[in-house]
């Protein structure tokens, strides 16, 4: 164990012994976004937390915590007058939290009165190449004040896209075996997040869990991709054709004519 981890580990210990000994109340509105990353999540948080009445955490558990259920407890007392929510991801919780039995954990936060935001993306192939672009570039985001963007096209090995794409499935089926038991709302980045027109209802949505009122929607995240094939990737025309060749053919039906952005 490193000692960034030693003192990451100590100074979690001095806040649960900070917590425990004031003893907060917890919101009784509370909240979690769960998905994959790459999936709009970033932007539903921001166009959240732009609610004057809600307040949203990004990824309180990317790193790995010694007791991971009590350190939510301990993020969420600090919000107790408002409605607070944090955003969770899946592999978070397989493979970076020391949590032995997920499905429980999962359900602990709903039986403490979490609802659960369930957000996906239906393009896989979108999902993959917004991984690849974010990983290769490290650039994961985009916000209005940096300045202006300009996107620069990557070239995308065939084998990197499919091994993406198959890992998002696996996450998926995942996902959906820890939701089983879990009533919750579900969203698409494509239905939900992709226009900025859909942004507006979406948060509604999410504020009616609430019975909060509906005020207007804004953010600074600026959209990082576009989205036609020919445009995002250099070498878009053998990256067709052997998705033409693949059990992903659907997904590339609509991303040659299409001018709007992912973010």
């Amino acid at each position: 164990m490193n000692l960034s981890v030693v003192k990451r580990h100590l100074k979690e210990i001095g806040n649960y012994g900070l917590y425990l000994w004031k003893k907060p109340s917890l919101p009784s509105n509370k909240f979690v976004i769960f998905g994959r990353g790459r999936s709009g999540s970033t932007l539903l948080v921001n166009l959240l937390t732009n609610q004057n009445q809600v307040h949203c955490d990004n990824e309180i558990l990317h790193d790995r915590l010694l007791f991971p259920r009590s350190y939510i407890d301990l993020c969420s007392s600090r919000y107790q007058s408002r409605v607070y929510g944090f955003k969770l991801l899946s592999y978070q919780v397989r493979d970076v939290q020391p949590i032995s039995e997920p499905e429980k954990f999962l359900l602990s936060l709903y039986e403490s009165g979490y609802k659960f935001i369930y957000l996906t993306r239906s393009n896989l192939i979108d999902h993959a190449l917004s991984n690849i672009n974010a990983k290769r570039k490290q650039k994961f985001h985009h916000r209005s004040h940096e300045g202006e963007f300009k996107y620069q096209p990557i070239k995308v090995e065939i084998e990197e896209l499919f091994q993406r794409i198959q890992f998002s499935e696996e996450l998926g089926k995942y996902e959906k075996n820890l939701l089983q038991k879990i009533p919750h709302l579900s969203l698409t980045y494509e239905d939900n997040l992709l226009n900025s027109e859909s942004h507006q209802k979406t948060v509604d949505q999410v504020l009616e869990l609430f019975n909060l009122p509906s005020k207007p929607v804004k953010t600074n995240l600026v959209k990082l991709m576009p989205l036609e094939l020919s445009k995002m990737v250099e070498n878009s025309e053998e990256l067709i054709e052997a998705i033409k060749k693949s059990k992903y053919v659907d997904f590339i039906r609509d991303n040659t004519s299409k001018s709007h952005q992912q973010v």
